[in-house]
């Protein structure tokens, strides 16, 4: 139901100030990045049905995760609105592995005991992106999220791979190009490739959280949890960038890739499997399952 606040309602935290522990106020924010459900069972917790999404607001993201026995409901709700009343989360430190934004903490919220999730009608402004220039990348370090954008100068449609595990998955791959005079490749695994098929070259993207990954010291970014947003070529809103790209490609320009300024340590690579992994540790979970599509 839709949430009309009172003045003692009114009383809510932003998200960049929320500290470790539940939550004593409410928080505000715009859903994206909305994953289906999934089932989950182990010997601690029980079973039930988990999906996750990234609340943000002028401040700051965090990753929110859904706990409940049947989250049908309560999914369809955040499909259809906007914006969202988040009260009794439990906020704790981020796992950087499954992280899909800046915060250092994420949030859990239990539905069947002090957790509640409504509709707002409450206005909340999307916080400005400071959007890298393609050619810093390389000096972040691996894993580290940067928002990015683009046009796409080079295309590959989705196609099966075999991972290292043994799986067979999805993978699409982009280029994307800007100002810089730098190319990145940008990868997209498992279900997040299908969107690909509706880009094409000279499109530009805007990308939000993706993440910085090395591998034979070239730079790429790992996008299946990233916030995407696609304009085709020629957009109006992007006229002096399609200008800008029209003339690099009519001049032959050569946009070098970006490759990483120094070799990272084992432990800090990013793995070619880890990015189309579940968006949930699978320590958490004795067996998980997708029961959504």
């Amino acid at each position: 139901m839709e949430s009309n606040p009172t003045p003692a309602q009114k009383v809510k935290f932003s998200i960049s100030a929320l500290l470790p522990g539940l939550m004593d106020s409410p928080v505000v924010g715009l859903i994206t990045r909305l994953t289906k459900i999934h089932a989950y069972e182990n010997n601690k917790a029980g079973s039930g049905q988990v999906f996750s999404f990234t609340l943000t607001d002028e401040t700051a993201d965090i990753r929110v995760s859904v706990f409940g026995k049947d989250l049908k409901s309560l999914l369809e709700m955040c499909q259809t609105v906007e914006t969202v009343r988040i009260s009794g989360g439990w906020i704790k430190k981020a796992d950087p592995r499954y992280n899909t934004t800046e915060n250092e903490y994420e949030m859990s919220v239990s539905v069947d005991k002090s957790g509640t999730i409504m509709t707002s009608n409450e206005t909340v402004n999307r916080r400005s992106r400071d959007y890298r220039r393609i050619s810093e990348i390389s000096a972040c370090q691996m894993k580290t999220k940067v928002d990015v954008r683009g046009i796409i100068s080079a295309v590959e449609k989705p196609k099966e791979v075999k991972t290292g595990a043994g799986k067979l998955v999805d993978l699409a791959k982009v280029t994307i190009v800007d100002r810089s005079g730098s190319s990145v490749s940008c990868t997209f695994w498992a279900s997040s490739s299908a969107q690909v098929n509706n880009w094409s070259i000279g499109d530009i993207l805007a990308i939000h959280g993706s993440q910085v990954q090395e591998y034979a010291q070239m730079i790429s970014l790992g996008c299946s949890q990233a916030e995407v947003h696609h304009w085709p070529e020629n957009s109006q809103e992007f006229s002096d960038l399609t200008e800008w790209y029209n003339g690099a490609t009519a001049s032959q320009q050569h946009f070098e890739a970006v490759r990483a300024t120094q070799i990272p340590p084992p432990e800090q690579q990013a793995s070619h499997d880890e990015e189309m992994t579940l968006h949930y540790p699978n320590e958490c979970f004795t067996s998980l399952t997708t029961c959504e599509e």
